[in-house]
């Protein structure tokens, strides 16, 4: 930590150093009444918790011991708070990260595996099942997510408890888990050299916060910079080696808002594009220069300052490793006492009917030691042997002597002495009073597993689930913690853990290690998905509950399809449901790219199946052939009848073109015996010329 603080330099004027320490200090003294009051609450719900005479009032403690009767203690309270605590243990649950991209919705197997990479190196679930008690029992725990730079120069992921009754909240704040908090402090005692080597330009003088233990001690003083004399503590506490006292130091985070201005990002040739950037002041001035028309808002957002308060704010204030709107320190808080404003564990309930137990226990033991138990009272003269009277009458208690006649009678020597009897009713308070705590805390005895009687299974289910269902608000708010601390670790290993460091991913039975970088897409918006919690899927319990009741007349109707439905309303966790499906799909798409081989009865039913599809087919094969040669056989028919049609056709042609050639014939041959008759003339005429 002397890295982070030790050689800062101050930007800020003393002036402004006053006036931020006057703030801080400020908001610790307004916060401090109501932080004091809680404490006290606190150390004694965990007094009850350890038990022993811190379950005891002083003043009656004082009283017994005068007197010189037991102080009897029977805890009570510290089953009920392990089996809340136990309950958690074995109901673990884990964080996973869904892009907010399109597609199928799948958890982001790098993320989700460095997450659980960060919890296994932190022993992370077991530091959370300590800040869980802490709110089991006193209502509120804290851890702190962070990166320790000391034991690892790359960072070392941390998560650990936070001692809740060193913690400090904004006293206005009132939401589970403090959520609308907007300031958290830590106030610790280290050696001063520790402080000394965080802060070695500061003088030595001025690192001890003693106004701030002051302060827890009565937070009613007057406690400002102008009567500092009045509450600065012991002036000798640098006598000696002052580097083995111890000194009071303030660790407080708070938002402040902060300004900016969102604007269209700028590609490497200058021109605006559609993708949103965050610009600050100095930019936006820069940038108008060149562009007096460029596009930006100015907005707000949250930022976490830190600062170190001993008598002043020690070095300038600086910003932690967290994400935005977050402090890095988490709260599970359990009820919430909606007058006081404070939160409380089920130990508050719990200390009256214990105190009462413990009392009742007490005075048993005292009227057992204080009353006869079965003795004798007899005259002096009474027994020949008052020794072998002694031994023989009573072997563990003595025999009260007495003066003669103090029996009253010549007759009456001995008498028994009378037996102790306790006061009306006072048994039935004395159980009364056991069962009160149970009662109170709505904890059955099936839940604690200290009920001793044969009941049915169902029955003895049905109590535990109902004190679990009176538990759901602790569980509520752990799952929201999870959510919570969930992102800040997102944050942690986005920005400054993907730096190639190997993570290990086990899957489908083996492991593989992979390198985590950053991606490309470095803004990329996740949802933090935890399983439920015991005590949330009440509904699903009793559905699945009705469902094992109709599984002997519906499972004739099952299918492995409707089987996968019906895994969404079981109480299993939505991973294990998951992973089911995963691989129902995977052996549904091996099973469709390699059938498995048909059975013998299969086969046989497929062959008489193709065996009558064969039949079919050459039955309607036969029957088209049939109508294919009826068919041909009319065309046959026609095609003779128009052949004939035809021949007669071209008879008739051939007749008429060879009558018609007889008939030229004739025509040509009158023609030519007309000729002849007319050349046998001419020359008849010209011989007879």
């Amino acid at each position: 930590m002397a890295e982070e603080y030790g050689d800062q330099p101050a930007s800020k004027t003393n002036d402004e150093m006053d006036d931020l320490t006057r703030k801080l200090k400020a908001w610790v003294i307004d916060d401090m009444p109501k932080v004091v009051k809680w404490r006290e609450e606190a150390r004694t719900s965990f007094g009850f918790y350890a038990g022993g005479e811190k379950q005891w009032d002083e003043k009656d403690i004082n009283k017994l011991r005068e007197k010189n009767r037991p102080v009897m203690t029977f805890n009570r309270t510290a089953p009920l708070v392990n089996a809340v605590v136990g309950s958690e243990i074995n109901n673990r649950r884990e964080v996973q990260y869904i892009p907010r991209e399109e597609g199928d919705a799948l958890a982001d197997e790098v993320l989700t595996a460095a997450g659980e990479w960060f919890r296994d190196q932190t022993s992370a679930e077991d530091e959370e099942s300590d800040a869980f008690e802490d709110t089991v029992i006193t209502g509120m725990g804290w851890t702190d997510t962070r990166l320790d730079f000391e034991c690892e120069p790359d960072g070392a992921p941390v998560v650990e408890r936070m001692d809740n009754l060193k913690m400090g909240w904004d006293a206005n704040a009132t939401k589970p888990n403090l959520k609308d908090a907007q300031r958290l402090w830590y106030v610790c005692e280290k050696p001063y050299h520790e402080v000394q080597d965080m802060f070695p330009k500061v003088d030595r003088a001025l690192l001890n916060a003693s106004w701030a233990k002051t302060l827890m001690e009565d937070p009613g003083k007057p406690h400002d910079q102008d009567r500092a004399d009045l509450y600065e503590g012991d002036q000798q506490e640098f006598v000696g080696d002052w580097r083995r006292k111890m000194c009071t130091l303030v660790e407080i985070r708070w938002f402040e808002k902060v300004p900016y201005y969102r604007g269209p990002a700028l590609d490497q040739f200058g021109l605006p594009t559609q993708e949103p950037k965050e610009y600050s002041e100095q930019q936006i001035k820069l940038l108008r220069k060149t562009y007096p028309d460029f596009p930006a808002v100015r907005q707000y957002k949250k930022i976490v300052k830190r600062a170190f308060i001993g008598k002043q704010v020690l070095a300038e204030p600086d910003q932690p490793l967290v994400p935005p709107g977050m402090f890095g320190w988490e709260c599970i808080t359990g009820y919430r006492d909606k007058i006081d404003g404070q939160f409380y564990g089920i130990v508050r309930a719990v200390i009256d009917p214990q105190r009462w137990s413990n009392k009742f226990f007490s005075q048993v033991m005292y009227l057992l030691n204080s009353q006869s138990k079965g003795g004798l009272l007899a005259e002096k003269n009474a027994f020949e042997d008052p020794r072998q009277a002694e031994e023989s009458w009573a072997k563990s208690d003595s025999i009260t002597w007495l003066k003669d006649g103090a029996l009253g009678g010549q007759n009456q020597k001995v008498k028994e002495k009378p037996t102790a009897q306790f006061p009306t009713g006072f048994f039935a308070l004395f159980n009364e009073s056991k069962e009160a705590i149970s009662q109170v805390t709505g904890l059955s005895p099936e839940f604690l597993g200290t009920r001793e009687v044969d009941q049915a299974g169902v029955l003895e289910y049905q109590r535990k689930q109902s004190s679990l269902n009176l538990l759901a608000s602790l569980f509520n708010a752990l799952r929201r913690y999870r959510k919570r601390q969930g992102q800040t670790m997102l944050y942690l290993i986005q920005n400054y853990l993907s730096d190639g460091r190997l993570i290990r991913i086990v899957g489908e039975g083996k492991a593989r290690y992979v390198p985590l970088a950053k991606k490309e897409k470095a803004d990329a918006q996740y949802d933090i998905i935890v399983d439920d919690a015991p005590t949330s899927p009440n509904e699903k319990e009793r559905t699945w509950g009705v469902l094992l009741q109709l599984m002997p007349f519906v499972k004739q109707f099952m299918t492995p399809e409707t089987t996968l439905e019906v895994l969404e309303y079981s109480p299993l966790p939505a991973s294990l449901v998951q992973k089911w499906k995963d691989k129902a799909e995977k052996a549904a798409q091996e099973a469709a790219q390699n059938p498995p081989p048909p059975s013998p009865e299969e086969i046989k039913a497929q062959t008489m199946q193709a065996k009558g599809q064969l039949d079919m087919q050459a039955k309607q094969m036969d029957m088209a052939a049939d109508e294919k040669n009826a068919q041909m056989d009319t065309a046959g028919k026609m095609l003779d009848l128009f052949i004939k049609g035809k021949e007669a056709e071209i008879d008739l042609a051939l007749g008429t073109q060879k009558a018609q050639i007889d008939a030229g014939r004739l025509a040509i041959q009158e023609r030519q015996n007309e000729i002849r008759a007319q050349n046998a003339n001419s020359r008849r005429g010209s011989s007879a010329d």
